[in-house]
């Protein structure tokens, strides 16, 4: 287990919180139906093998989620900066929590984390769905758009969504 040492590492650690969360409760259930198999294989061998298929299953998937999400600080150069970027009083929280703007980094997580390296990028940029929706993309130097926030555009999300565009209008030059 990885001991925290700084405020910045706190601060992703209770980011991922929730990921982290589900991945153990996936776990859990992966370990309760291989369990319910071997109980079961006593009684009645087609439901152990159901169960332990179903187990085996989720156990693939949810080791491939533990160890994604281990990796997403891989590609970060300078974990150093990287946090001590997160404990800065510059960083922008917005989304509830489920996004942080730093100098040179953008966190989100909606179905799993993403960490964009905003030197990395090549530009930002508003895409409007309709008249009720618009997403903020990030466009990175393979031309790949990330799609980084979404909201309604009469919500009281647009305010936070300008202010994270401003924010990365100064920053993606």
């Amino acid at each position: 287990m990885h001991q925290i040492q700084t405020a910045g590492e706190q601060k992703y650690y209770d980011f991922i919180s929730d990921r982290v969360k589900q991945v153990r409760t996936g776990m859990i259930v992966w370990a309760s139906l291989l369990s319910l198999a071997l109980i079961s294989l006593f009684n009645n061998i087609v439901i152990a093998f159901l169960l332990a298929l179903s187990g085996a299953a989720l156990a693939v998937v949810n080791v491939k989620s533990q160890r994604e999400l281990k990796e997403k600080l891989a590609h970060i150069s300078d974990k150093e900066d990287f946090f001590r970027q997160l404990e800065a009083p510059d960083v922008l929280m917005v989304q509830d929590g489920h996004m942080l703007v730093t100098k040179d980094y953008v966190l989100t997580y909606r179905t799993d984390i993403s960490i964009y390296y905003i030197p990395d990028m090549e530009k930002v940029e508003v895409g409007l769905k309709g008249h009720t929706k618009k997403s903020l993309l990030l466009t990175d130097r393979q031309g790949v758009r990330h799609e980084i926030m979404t909201c309604a555009q009469n919500s009281g999300a647009s305010k936070e969504f300008d202010a994270v565009y401003q924010m990365l209008l100064r920053q993606c030059r």
